[in-house]
């Protein structure tokens, strides 16, 4: 209530209602798929609530009547995280009624280690994966972004560490699994062409099971189509452009950064795909 009275003042009643109808319409949209009952309602109410508390907050903070929401730093065994930008928070559930947990990801490192390989130390197929890849991807992840790590790799796998000189595989190195707080997972090695991209449909329900980020530069069309888990592949379809994460490497610096895109995560959360450019000139980041 208090909140509600400060935002009429210093917003005005017209302002603070436009944005009261969106909180409800987005969490109408967030659990559209579930049947009416006193869940659905009271479920409707609490998400609409926290969306609304959210968004007033965002706006009472541009014009410096409230802290911002910015970014925050990690506190307790997180401490040697970097920063994380509290604006990518999304309060709206997923069709399941679950919250997502932006601050997570599943990161497939056959991909990343592959692109680093292929794209900085310029190797050819095969043996393009360098261990040096994962730990510049795993560093920006984790001290830049302030994310929790989850890594997703093939059992008992060797390569490459050009940092360390050597030319020779060797299993994955321990600051690699420091970094992820050594929650890796590894994907048993099964023949025949039905398992060939077992690793990434194993990112896939990480991620899932998590409702959280997942890196890797493949598109997923085969699994957007064939993933036969029903809910997956309901959530798959409906999330991708919100949770799967893309990146690339700097030729020139050996760099990682994060391909991230200009949608806001809550417009991407509700389900929009396609925004006009111009609508985005003013659109509120959180």
């Amino acid at each position: 209530a208090a909140l509600m009275q400060e935002a009429k003042e210093k917003l005005g009643s017209e302002t603070v209602s436009a944005i009261a109808n969106e909180a409800r319409e987005n969490a109408s949209k967030a659990l559209a798929s579930m049947p009416a009952s006193q869940e659905k309602t009271a479920k409707l109410n609490k998400v609409r609530t926290m969306n609304l508390t959210h968004r007033l907050k965002a706006e009472l903070a541009k014009i410096g009547a409230a802290p911002p929401s910015g970014k925050t730093f990690a506190k307790g065994p997180d401490a040697k995280r970097g920063r994380y930008d509290a604006s990518d928070d999304v309060l709206a559930p997923d069709r399941e009624g679950r919250r997502f947990d932006m601050r997570q990801i599943v990161v497939n490192f056959a991909n990343v280690g592959a692109s680093f390989g292929k794209n900085v130390l310029r190797r050819e197929p095969p043996g393009l994966f360098d261990w040096d890849g994962v730990r510049r991807c795993c560093r920006f992840l984790k001290h830049e972004k302030g994310w929790k790590i989850t890594g997703v790799i093939n059992e008992n796998f060797r390569a490459t560490d050009q940092s360390s000189g050597k030319n020779f595989a060797i299993p994955m190195p321990q600051d690699i699994k420091k970094l992820c707080d050594d929650d890796i997972l590894e994907t048993p090695r099964i023949t025949g062409q039905n398992h060939s991209s077992a690793d990434d449909e194993m990112t896939i329900k990480c991620a899932y099971r998590r409702n959280s980020r997942f890196l890797d530069n493949d598109n997923y069309r085969d699994w957007l189509q064939q993933m036969r888990d029903v809910k997956i592949r309901d959530w798959l379809n409906t999330y991708q452009e919100l949770l799967h994460t893309r990146y690339f490497f700097d030729k020139g610096t050996g760099a990682f950064d994060l391909i991230e895109g200009n949608i806001p995560a809550h417009m991407l959360a509700s389900g929009r795909k396609e925004v006009d450019k111009r609508e985005l000139w003013h659109a509120s980041r959180t």
